[in-house]
């Protein structure tokens, strides 16, 4: 920044990724204690019932079930020593955009593309199928020039939300279809979307998808001192049933073809432990949700391409070629 780069420019600053070993850099591994977890921020209890099948999977698999509940809380205060140290990144990179000449024409988004267990339940890691809170709802900072500063907006949105605000903002004129829309309003200042669902998808269904059975992965889950071993195992021996998620302010739903669905009501449970997927009396608001879920797959399941592709269509073999099928 401070070399006067080529405008307009874009950096992608990576920080410390969603994924185990839990570590910290010097300063934030103990910056907080099991201790203080334990008292201002409890972890969701393991076991509860009506839950998919890794929640318990993954302490089977991981060979978790001897640890005590401090071993969790020591998990997750590591865990959010790591946060604040992205947290000082963060407030690094800003300072340094303050302190040059593009800071008035300069944008900062920052967010996660998944969260992680981190002891929560007393799991590790993440599931490729599992749209629990605390892998989903990751958080999502942006600092814009003319911006409304202290903004706070509580509905939900997707985070491929962020393209179409950078879109928005740089007045690019995409044309391609797409499904998701600009936060740049609220940026500036208007509410949120009171009434907006957003959606998320995982899981795996045919063989191929699995990750051991991917070729570039393989080598990794056959290794057994790896610590994705484990979860490798269970991907195989489990399965990933496919999951899809419909959240809106008050409710969450996720349906899976297979497997345990699942249905909470965020504004008594804000913390997901009560699956009320079969409770008769969120029988109306499920069934409304799985068929606004139904009308989302129609209108997106498929798009028509606007274009010609210009390698254009491949020329017929010739009569003196062999196509073997």
């Amino acid at each position: 920044i401070n070399n006067k780069p080529p405008e307009p420019f874009v950096i992608f600053l990576p920080g410390i990724g969603s994924h185990p070993p839990y570590g910290a850099p010097q300063g934030y591994q103990n910056m907080y204690s099991s201790e203080q977890v334990h008292s201002q921020a409890p972890l969701r209890p393991p076991y509860q019932p009506n839950k998919p099948k890794y929640h318990s999977g993954i302490i089977k698999y991981r060979e978790l079930e001897s640890f005590n509940q401090t071993f969790f809380e020591e998990i997750n205060a590591i865990y959010l020593g790591r946060v604040s140290y992205v947290d000082w990144v963060l407030g690094q990179l800003v300072k340094g955009i303050d302190a040059s000449p593009v800071a008035s024409r300069t944008s900062v988004f920052v967010s996660s593309d998944h969260g992680d267990f981190a002891g929560d339940f007393h799991l590790v890691e993440k599931w490729p199928g599992g749209m629990d809170d605390v892998l989903t709802r990751v958080p999502m900072i942006v600092r814009i020039p003319g911006g409304s500063a202290g903004q706070v907006i509580h509905q939900p949105i997707n985070t491929f939300d962020m393209m179409e605000t950078i879109a928005d903002m740089a007045g690019v004129n995409a044309t391609h279809i797409r499904f998701a829309r600009s936060f740049l309003p609220q940026l500036k200042g208007a509410p949120g979307v009171a009434n907006r669902t957003v959606y998320s998808e995982g899981g795996f269904l045919y063989h191929r998808e699995i990750e051991p059975f991917d070729p570039f992965q393989a080598a990794t889950y056959r290794d057994q001192r790896n610590m994705y071993y484990p979860r490798g195992k269970e991907e195989v021996e489990e399965g990933i049933p496919r999951a899809v998620m419909a959240k809106t302010l008050n409710y969450k739903l996720v349906f899976r073809a297979d497997g345990i669905s699942e249905f909470y009501d965020l504004k008594s449970d804000p913390r997901e432990l009560t699956n009320g997927y079969e409770d008769p009396k969120y029988g109306t608001v499920r069934d409304q949700m799985q068929m606004d879920l139904l009308e989302w797959y129609v209108k997106t399941g498929d798009v028509t391409p606007l274009s010609e592709d210009p390698r254009k269509a491949p020329k017929p073999p010739s009569s003196k070629t062999t196509v073997e099928l």
